[in-house]
C-alpha cells in the first residue's frame, strides 16, 4: 500500500487571495458505479450546469485569477454531456484561463471526442482507471469496460503524437485501495512506456461516505494539521451551489449559492471563517469532524521520460 506525501500538506497554513484550484461540477450524472465513490448512494437532485452558469464562473476567474486552475470534475462524468464541453473549454481558453483539466472515466473518450479535446486547448486529461487488468478493473470500475477504456487512452496518446501536439497532458490514474494494490508497479510500468503520465494516489474517504483503510491506519498516528481541500480549493455543484470540498458532495454544508454570492466574495468570507478554524487547530465543525481526507496528501506523479516518482 502506497502511502500519502504529507510534508507538502504541511503547507496548507499559506493564506491565498483566491483559491488556487476551483472545481466545477458540469453534470453530477455518471455512467459507472465505482466502489470508491459516493454516487451510487447520492441523494441530490441530478442535473447538468448550464453555459451561463460556466461562463459566470470562469469570466470571474478570468478577472480575478487566470492562473486559477479550473478542474471538470466532482461527482459525475463530463463526457456525458457531449459536444457542449467543447465549447465550456474553448471558452474557457479564450477567456484567458491558463490551466483547465478535465476528470474522466473514458467510456465516451471517443475518437472524435478525443480530437475535439486535442482541439479545444484542454491542458490536462485524467483518466481514471485504477487497475491493471480486466478482473481488478470490473471489480472496481462497475459498470465500465476496461478493454474499451484502454483503447481509447491509448488512442488519445496516439492522437497527441500524430498531431505533434504540445497539450493535454494525459494522466492515467491508479487510486490505491486492497482490490488493486497488487497492481500498482505494473501499472505504471504499462502506461509509463505508452507515454502517459501516471498517477498513484490513496483511496480517499469523500468524508463519511467510504471507507478507506489507509486513511485510517493513518488517522491514528498522524496529529492532525488543516485539510489542503479547504486552504486552497472551492467547489461548484451544477446547479450553482458552492461546496466546501469534497466530504460535503451532497451540498449539506453549502456555504453559499453562485446567484447570491461571488467566489472571491465566499473565498473571503465563509470559506475563511472556515479555514481560520481549521489554521487556530479547530475541526470541530462538519463536514471537517470526523473526515480523514486531509490526511491523502499529495499524489505521486511518473513521468515517462524519469520514471522515477515525483510530487
Amino acid at each position: 500500500m502506497i502511502n500519502p506525501d504529507l510534508e507538502g500538506v504541511k503547507k496548507t497554513l499559506q493564506e491565498y487571495q483566491f483559491p488556487v484550484d476551483v472545481i466545477v461540477e458540469i453534470t453530477n450524472y455518471c455512467n459507472l458505479r465505482c466502489i470508491m465513490c459516493p454516487y451510487p448512494f447520492l441523494k441530490r437532485k441530478k442535473g447538468e450546469m448550464t453555459f451561463e452558469t460556466f461562463k459566470r464562473i470562469i469570466d470571474e476567474v478570468a478577472n480575478e485569477s487566470p492562473d486559477t486552475r479550473i478542474w471538470l470534475a466532482i461527482m459525475g462524468e463530463p463526457l456525458l454531456i457531449g459536444e457542449k464541453i467543447i465549447e465550456m473549454i474553448s471558452y474557457a481558453k479564450n477567456a484567458g484561463i491558463k490551466e483547465i483539466n478535465l476528470n474522466t472515466n473514458a467510456v465516451y473518450l471517443s475518437e472524435e471526442m478525443a480530437k475535439n479535446l486535442i482541439e479545444s486547448g484542454i491542458d490536462k486529461i485524467i483518466i481514471s482507471l485504477d487497475g491493471n487488468s480486466e478482473e481488478s478493473y470490473n471489480k472496481i470500475r462497475k459498470g465500465g469496460d476496461f478493454a474499451l477504456v484502454v483503447n481509447n487512452t491509448q488512442k488519445i496518446l496516439e492522437l497527441i503524437k500524430i498531431k505533434k501536439a504540445d497539450k493535454p497532458e494525459v494522466i492515467v490514474q491508479f487510486i490505491v485501495m486492497e482490490e488493486n494494490e497488487k497492481e500498482v508497479d505494473s501499472f505504471k510500468e504499462f502506461w509509463l512506456d505508452k507515454g502517459a503520465v501516471v498517477k498513484i494516489r490513496p483511496k480517499l474517504g469523500w468524508g463519511n461516505a467510504c471507507e478507506s483503510s489507509i486513511l485510517d491506519k493513518l488517522a491514528k498516528k498522524t496529529e492532525r494539521f488543516p485539510c489542503a481541500w479547504l486552504t486552497r480549493t472551492v467547489s461548484i455543484h451544477w446547479d450553482g451551489t458552492f461546496s466546501q470540498c469534497d466530504a460535503d458532495h451532497e451540498g449539506t454544508y453549502s456555504p453559499g449559492h453562485l446567484s447570491e454570492i461571488s467566489i472571491k466574495q465566499l473565498w473571503n468570507n465563509e470559506i475563511a471563517k472556515r479555514r481560520k478554524r481549521h489554521w487556530d487547530n479547530d475541526y470541530d465543525f462538519e463536514p471537517c469532524k470526523n473526515c480523514k481526507d486531509w490526511l491523502a496528501g499529495r499524489s505521486y506523479f511518473y513521468y515517462p521520460d524519469k520514471k522515477t516518482g515525483a510530487l
